[in-house]
């Protein structure tokens, strides 16, 4: 199959494209042509379009003055025929017009000859995560977030797009998501409207919540709902031992390879060690989603992993403290400053939560709960009632009913409801799924 760019090529050398807009090509066709085709595009009319291409093919790679695709407007207006009539001509999409339709499959055909297509843009500085969360397509939002994608990039925020999506439950998800994973929740739009405003607006009052809980401004909208703030003041200051840590977001290295040792931290510990040993200031940095490599294994419950890098020096937050079991680590933070209660973990991952996330730490839940911390807060969704559940962690499971944990919260899934028992007998944890009956668990 002929790439794009060879498509493209071709076409520049009989003068089909001139300055990516519709030249004429063949007797009784005009310029204009091309904005018809558009027109008839955006508005789903499928028999002009099909008359048209049936006329000049070549109008399948029509453009519009800033440099966008026809299959792009047809998918952003909502033309689902119309784009499939296109790709059925045998169009070949771009990273754009990948994430725009939610193609992950091309759209990682492209991204094993480059791995930087998340940072192309068009003529208009959009990049594809700004298609992808104007289309609604939270599974090319995630894609190009794991590619590396500035998550706050402008000319307006993705996560503008995100928030005022008309369709509640994927504005949700790809909010959420984006905020999760460190987007600029006091992003605003060129009219000046901000991401908590343009919420607020649509009724999304859970998204209302989650901005004002990653630090969007409340005193921006009236009635602000009282929600935890998130606590990141103590996130990168100190290493295992409490001695300060100075460190840089890349030390000058590549971003790709920043991101890959980042999501190796994930699950192959192996790899990370060779990593390491390469270019040790790796533990130091960053990954565009906002992570280290040891919160990776920190949220993973990858101990070991978490060790080896906490000994080399990598800084040690409260979460990842709690999840290597460093009690009096966690108790002198909390003492020192008692806001760390509310610090939170990479992709927003309640402190709670890490006290079931690798080796049980009962005691040191014991210690927050005392402390504060509150028994109800959620990580993706879960409570750490439901983390405890699927692990059959029976000393915290039992701490946290008798702090009050709602033995039958609901957690979304796979898009199915769940609760702590249903956790438990999925995971054929039964001493777990026999005590949650007993304090009346419900499936």
């Amino acid at each position: 199959m002929a790439t794009r760019r060879e498509i493209l090529m071709a076409a520049g050398t009989v003068g089909l494209f001139t300055h990516g807009a519709y030249a004429e090509t063949k007797p009784g066709l005009s310029p204009l042509d091309s904005e018809k085709f558009r027109i008839a595009a955006v508005e789903g009319n499928l028999p002009t379009v099909m008359a048209m291409l049936d006329r000049d093919p070549a109008l399948l790679y029509a453009r519009d003055a800033h440099g966008v695709s026809v299959y792009t407007l047809a998918c952003l207006h909502a033309q689902p025929k119309i784009a499939d009539e296109l790709t059925r001509r045998r169009l070949v999409l771009d990273i754009f017009e990948a994430a725009v339709s939610g193609d992950e499959k091309r759209a990682a055909e492209l991204a094993k000859d480059d791995p930087s297509l998340s940072h192309h843009r068009l003529p208009d500085d959009r990049t594809p995560l700004h298609l992808a969360t104007q289309a609604g397509k939270p599974g090319m939002v995630v894609f190009c977030a794991m590619h590396g994608a500035d998550l706050s990039a402008g000319p307006e925020s993705p996560l503008l797009a995100a928030v005022d999506h008309p369709d509640h439950a994927l504005a949700t998800e790809m909010a959420v998501f984006l905020l999760m994973n460190a987007s600029d929740p006091n992003a605003r739009r060129k009219d000046g409207k901000s991401a908590l405003q343009l919420a607020t607006a649509r009724g999304y009052d859970d998204l209302v919540a989650m901005l004002i809980h990653r630090g969007a401004d409340p005193s921006e909208i009236s009635n602000a709902p009282s929600v935890e703030r998130v606590y990141f003041d103590r996130r990168f200051s100190t290493d295992l031992q409490g001695k300060p840590v100075t460190r840089e977001d890349t030390y000058g290295i590549p971003q790709d390879w920043i991101n890959r040792f980042v999501t190796l931290a994930h699950f192959d510990f192996e790899q990370v060690k060779k990593m390491q040993k390469l270019c040790p200031t790796l533990i130091m940095t960053r990954a565009t989603w906002d992570e280290l490599a040891i919160e990776a294994s920190a949220h993973m419950g990858l101990t070991p992993m978490a060790r080896f890098l906490a000994d080399l020096g990598a800084p040690v937050s409260v979460c990842t403290a709690t999840m290597l079991g460093e009690s009096a680590h966690v108790k002198r933070v909390i003492a020192e400053d008692p806001a760390c209660l509310r610090e939170r973990g990479a992709h927003d991952i309640a402190l709670l939560a890490y006290t079931g996330l690798g080796i049980e730490r009962a005691e040191i839940a014991e210690l927050l709960l005392r402390a504060g911390s509150d028994v109800h807060a959620r990580s993706l969704g879960q409570t750490t009632l439901h983390i405890a559940a699927r692990k059959g962690y029976l000393d915290l499971a039992r701490l946290l009913l008798d702090r009050g944990a709602d033995v039958n919260a609901l957690a979304k899934v796979q898009g199915a409801s769940v609760t702590p028992l249903a956790a438990a007998v999925q995971a054929k944890q039964d001493k777990m799924a026999d005590m949650l009956k007993d304090h009346g668990g419900r499936v």
